[in-house]
């Protein structure tokens, strides 16, 4: 049976916002269980009596797990079904918490970390189908940002506790936490999402549709931006930053919690209106000012001493990354229907490509043991970013371009 090229009207407006909000609400404790590891991870596998850049390693396994799967998820995902590909994504993450919370060595963090990567492949891919399936195109950057925003509003409060209940109770004692709230997300989706409504077309992709993607010229400057992107918040932030904290400004994982939870604030404040300002004025002007100010952000941090403006310098940056907040709706924007699934899958995956190049990219710079972290990372993150920009400025923009063919059209001959 051919796919279709149209989609399908599977809901009413009412429903389709309906079930993005649980999406979105799942995005929530899924991201914000994520979270309470980001300030003790790089510290936990440590314990292990690892060097730095078997760190990066054990971090960077997440990404390079969902760069195999990223793309496979994307097209599998509709033959299966969205909604169990989901469920199925939630069960691997929940059981990939408690491996690695009770891990007894290097090697078993890393079979947690692998299928944590593995989860997050199979849940995230899917559920970026199902929310730009569930909306018109004249909202999909509401409904993304909103999707995307409350992802993000559960790493506004997670760092903080994670580094709380990392130092109290032990540093494996997040992962238990994180396990808990994938249980929750599990039920959440289980019975309050209708399968049919995040079904549709574009799951059997031919190699000739996924060249097509490859080769799509816009959606290889987006997906360069994700990449970029990724490697400031996990090459960076994730896995540099902790280090830095410690040993260059003498913090504690709970005064490294508090500023992630507020530059995880000022990423939500910006994600939201940026998505639905986007609807009106085009996806690039928001892109291609997160990823400069981004990476100038990411440079100065270099040159900071003080852990006040420390907290500055990463309160905007979480400002300055929460205007990527369309970034999704753009790849739904300039994919054909029938090849959404493989170019969600392509999108996901340049994004782990990210997660995983960037500890490992960055940790290389470090120093070693005990020594104090100098410009490089910071700096190289900061060009990546920078660099990634520049591609933009030629991609289309069809919500861009809608806006300006209608004010002409109002004006008139």
């Amino acid at each position: 049976m051919k796919a279709k090229e149209a989609p399908r009207e599977l809901c009413s407006p009412r429903q389709g916002f309906a079930a993005t909000l649980i999406i979105s609400a799942v995005g929530f404790l899924v991201s914000f269980g994520f979270s309470l590891l980001t300030p003790v991870l790089p510290l936990y596998a440590l314990t292990f009596g690892v060097d730095l850049a078997m760190v990066g390693v054990l971090v960077g396994s997440i990404g390079i797990t969902k760069v195999v799967l990223d793309i496979p998820a994307g097209i599998i995902s509709d033959s299966i079904g969205t909604k169990r590909f989901m469920v199925l994504g939630l069960i691997i993450v929940t059981a990939s918490a408690i491996v690695s919370a009770f891990a007894v060595n290097q090697w078993m963090l890393l079979v947690g970390l692998v299928m944590q990567g593995a989860g997050s492949a199979v849940y995230f891919t899917s559920s970026y189908l199902a929310v730009s399936r569930l909306c018109p195109a004249s909202k999909r950057g509401r409904h993304m940002g909103m999707f995307v925003s409350m992802q993000f509003l559960g790493s506004t409060s997670g760092p903080l506790i994670g580094g709380l209940f990392g130092q109290t109770l032990g540093l494996g004692a997040p992962f238990l936490i994180y396990a808990a709230f994938t249980t929750i997300s599990l039920a959440l989706v289980h019975f309050g999402i209708g399968g049919a409504q995040v079904e549709g077309s574009g799951g059997r992709i031919g190699v000739r549709q996924l060249n097509r993607s490859l080769r799509d010229g816009t959606l290889a400057s987006i997906n360069v931006g994700l990449l970029a992107i990724s490697v400031v918040r996990i090459g960076l932030i994730a896995t540099i930053l902790p280090v830095f904290a410690a040993r260059n400004l003498d913090m504690s994982p709970v005064e490294f919690g508090a500023i992630l939870t507020a530059f995880s604030l000022a990423n939500f404040i910006t994600l939201l209106p940026a998505g639905a300002l986007s609807d009106r004025l085009g996806r690039r002007p928001f892109m291609f000012t997160s990823l400069l100010m981004t990476g100038l952000l990411a440079i100065t941090l270099s040159f900071v001493d003080d852990p006040l403006l420390f907290a500055a310098v990463m309160v905007a940056m979480g400002a300055a990354l929460g205007l990527t907040g369309p970034i999704g709706a753009w790849t739904s924007d300039v994919s054909r229907p029938s090849e959404l699934g493989a170019s969600m899958g392509l999108f996901r995956t340049m994004g782990d490509v990210g997660s995983f190049l960037g500890p490992i990219t960055l940790t290389l710079f470090l120093p070693g043991e005990g020594g104090g972290i100098e410009a490089a990372p910071f700096v190289m993150a900061g060009l990546i970013a920078i660099g990634a920009s520049l591609p933009l400025l030629k991609a289309r923009d069809p919500v861009a371009s809608r806006r300006r063919k209608a004010a002409e059209g109002e004006r008139g001959p």
